[in-house]
């Protein structure tokens, strides 16, 4: 069968064929320590799933939700905002989504014309880039480097490319690097967007995930006019990957156009989803401490055996992954797979976020401090 021509020159994800590695070597009984996914052993949150499971008796629990998610949970996200980054929100400035990454694809046919630019990192979330193919849109990468904290050089992006690009993705605390931006790289992009007409797009997945004295934020704070939008999840913070369940908040033109897209490719998320992501919202100061104290700790001890083991990585306190270099004599690729199939530890390859890493590989702080503390150590063989 012919397929769309988009699809044959996008490559399969990534993780998904890495599962299928993963499963064949623990088939063979080897013990792999799986530190490649962002996918955290942390379990949810009992009240989270109290209140999913009393969502059950909600008159009408089962019927279609409204498209741009159920009031409730708006007001939740409002409310979030206000107390976490002191953000005022109003219902037309917020929909929910099904997951962040369903956000992220749909504002690009919601923003852009076949044919148009979107401005990525390299390296970056891979989903920016094949969303913007999957639609018939290009991507100018701006590549970040280690010696500018990972953060993108304006002065890189040409003039033309100021005058053609209508999105521009940024990710902080970010996916892979784990880098910070502040307050001065936010106002820079912020009004370096709003000069050239391109709409600014935080991936706040990570917001919440930082270590250390690192303070959590929002692009909004430094946004007054609101000209961006950022994206939220509550599968980091909040351990809900499988729930699919966030948040677009900012510019209400831009948010009108996603919701209007959503309408008319999905339903909305299930409500008892939605009510259970209210109670998450609601869990406050004290939860997310905990959460940010868990991923220190394990922060700490995977950094101590990287040391002890002459490996270099990235020093950071946001999201929490750790991107080291690889070791020298191996490809990156050859060293992961290595790596895996010998020696039971996953981890991921720099080179599927971007050029930039190829030379690295990620580290994903999502097992407790026992199993990254082992599963670094079998690193002795390099």
């Amino acid at each position: 069968m012919r397929t769309n021509n988009r699809i044959d020159k996008i490559k399969e994800y990534h993780f998904k064929n890495l599962d299928i590695i993963k499963n064949q070597v623990i088939s063979t009984g080897i013990d792999v320590v799986d530190l490649s996914i962002g996918d955290s052993n942390i379990p949810v949150d009992n009240r989270i799933i109290e209140a999913l499971k009393n969502s059950f008796l909600k008159d009408g629990f089962n019927k279609y939700p409204p498209y741009e998610g159920i009031n409730e949970l708006k007001e939740a996200v409002i409310k979030y905002y206000k107390s976490r980054y002191d953000v005022e929100l109003d219902l037309d400035e917020v929909v929910i989504l099904i997951g962040s990454k369903e956000g992220i694809n749909n504002i690009i046919p919601a923003i852009c014309d076949i044919g148009e630019y979107i401005i990525a990192p390299n390296p970056g979330y891979p989903v920016y880039a094949t969303s913007a193919s999957l639609w018939g849109c290009n991507t100018y990468k701006v590549d970040l480097y280690e010696e500018d904290g990972f953060l993108p050089r304006m002065e890189d992006i040409s003039d033309e490319m100021k005058k053609a690009a209508k999105l521009f993705f940024i990710n902080y605390p970010n996916n892979p690097t784990g880098a910070i931006a502040n307050e001065k790289f936010y106002k820079e992009i912020i009004e370096f967007c709003k000069n050239n007409e391109i709409l600014l797009c935080n991936d706040g997945a990570y917001n919440e995930i930082v270590q250390g004295d690192t303070k959590t934020s929002s692009i909004l704070q430094f946004d007054k006019e609101k000209t961006s939008i950022e994206f939220g999840s509550l599968s980091k913070p909040y351990n809900m990957t499988g729930f699919r369940i966030g948040y677009a908040v900012g510019n209400k033109e831009a948010i009108r156009a996603l919701a209007k897209i959503k309408s008319n490719v999905d339903s909305g998320q299930f409500k008892p989803i939605q009510y259970a992501a209210i109670e998450a919202l609601s869990l406050g100061e004290e939860y997310l401490s905990q959460i940010q104290k868990i991923y220190s700790e394990r922060r700490e001890i995977a950094e101590k055996v990287l040391k002890e083991k002459n490996i270099e990585f990235f020093e950071t306190t946001g999201a929490f992954y750790i991107l080291a270099k690889t070791p020298k004599g191996y490809t990156t690729k050859e060293f992961c797979e290595e790596l895996l199939r010998k020696h039971g530890v996953a981890v991921a390859q720099g080179g599927i976020f971007g050029t930039v890493t190829e030379g690295y590989f990620r580290i994903a702080l999502t097992q407790d401090k026992e199993r990254i503390y082992e599963g670094l150590n079998r690193l002795d063989r390099y």
